[in-house]
């Protein structure tokens, strides 16, 4: 909600997945890109990066080790 009362309609942040979640956080943090949240979802983790200043959006990395299979796909095979 408080994106949509700041910026209005549009996107809040962008998503990568990456093999090395500790060197990427680190040189984000080198660069003075702080964290602004993180988690961890079964076998996977995320983490927010404050990067809106610079990019105008939030950028998220994400590490999966195993990925769920979908409820549904669109279309149907």
């Amino acid at each position: 909600m408080e994106h949509l009362t700041r910026k209005g309609e549009g996107l809040h942040h962008i998503q990568s997945r990456v093999e090395n979640l500790e060197e990427t956080i680190a040189a984000f943090g080198t660069a003075g890109v702080a964290t602004l949240m993180s988690g961890k979802f079964g076998e996977g983790e995320f983490y927010y990066l404050d990067t809106e200043p610079a990019l105008g959006v939030i950028y998220e990395i994400v590490r999966r080790r195993t990925r769920p299979a979908p409820e549904a796909v669109y279309p149907a095979a």
